[in-house]
């Protein structure tokens, strides 16, 4: 009988194979599964509140348009890059235009200027080439700021004929290139080249934290390995490339806790409009008595220099390697054989 899914619970993980490869990785920590520590990604929430509360001042009715990406059934996020149609050449155009006036504008005139005194003594010569290089300087900024509204004025009439091609080729783009955590399946589905989409039981996902060497130092990154395929998703709109490693350990840790339906969703902005919605969320904040508007009506500023110093301070003092994985001793306790029989049978190969 196929296996069917109602939900992550950190008690109840299931008898899992064995990976075909090992999960340690070169530079990457493995991350434990179903120890909490119970802590939002601070400055992540930080950075959410703003959106939040724009959306509840402007338009509240927004929570529930199905249009934003958090709610108590599922976390959304794009995978990868994704196209966004034609019409982003209106915001390269200023670019394209700026790089024909300086660099074509520039070659031509000093084709003509050199074509002027190539038979020159060579001290005039280099003279009057090097004053053509910086007399273009100011030539060149003219006319971009006289010819650029004209510019960007007709190339958005061009593509006018277009808008709803270029709209069913964004929507079309967002929908191939979105991914989700579900809590009410349980289930995490990524999405693949071609249009396609992994998905399987968030059990199955094994999570690192990355160090990415950029210049100015070592950054860290959230990353996702499907344990049985190999397949690993690593530039996401979900786990940006952070300065604190405490950061994406929270960020983890609140990704695991909303998954666990025996848990309240986390205690973060985006998802304060829909906690009602969710059964043991609404009976947690009940019992402890929960402002339902903390986030939207927060004063963030005065937040941060009270309660929210102590939220980043619990975060970065945390012991976080001492939590323990309850998910690797259920690892090898069914075969891979086994284990197929009890997914659907459109599942992936394992």
């Amino acid at each position: 009988m196929p296996l069917l899914k109602t939900g992550f619970r950190e008690d109840q993980i299931p008898a899992l194979p064995e990976s075909p490869k090992k999960r340690d990785r070169l530079g990457e920590d493995l991350q434990p599964v179903g120890d909490y520590a119970g802590i939002e990604p601070y400055y992540r929430l930080c950075e959410d509140l703003g959106a939040v509360q724009h959306q509840d001042q402007t338009d509240p009715d927004g929570f529930e348009s199905g249009e934003w990406w958090w709610d108590q059934h599922q976390i959304r996020f794009l995978s990868g890059k994704v196209f966004i149609g034609l019409s982003a050449l209106l915001l390269l155009m200023p670019y394209v235009w700026g790089s024909v006036v300086l660099a074509g504008g520039a070659v031509l005139f000093y084709y003509y200027v050199y074509q002027l005194v190539v038979d020159s003594p060579d001290f005039i010569f280099f003279l009057v080439m090097l004053s053509a290089v910086f007399a273009w300087m100011p030539v060149s900024l003219y006319i971009l700021i006289k010819t650029m509204p004209w510019v960007m004025g007709g190339f958005a009439l061009i593509l006018r004929p277009f808008d709803k091609l270029l709209g069913k080729l964004l929507d079309r783009s967002l929908e191939s290139g979105e991914s989700a955590f579900s809590r009410e399946t349980g289930e995490v589905s990524f999405a693949l080249p071609a249009g396609k989409k992994l998905t399987a039981p968030f059990e199955e996902f094994d999570a690192y934290v990355e160090r990415v060497v950029q210049q100015g130092g070592i950054f860290y990154r959230l990353i996702f390995v499907h344990r049985y395929t190999a397949k690993q998703f690593t530039h996401t709109s979900l786990s940006r490339i952070e300065p604190s490693k405490e950061e994406v350990l929270a960020l983890w840790d609140m990704l695991q806790r909303y998954m666990d339906v025996s848990h309240p969703l986390p205690d973060m902005p985006r998802l304060e409009p829909f906690r009602h919605l969710d059964p043991v969320t609404a009976e947690h904040d009940q019992k402890t008595g929960r402002n339902p508007r903390f986030w939207r009506d927060l004063d963030l500023e005065a937040w941060k220099q009270g309660e929210g110093a102590e939220w980043l301070k619990r975060q970065v003092e945390y012991p976080w390697n001492r939590r323990v994985c309850r998910l690797t001793p259920q690892l090898g306790k069914v075969s891979t054989q086994g284990y197929r029989e009890l997914r659907p049978q459109d599942a992936y190969p394992v």
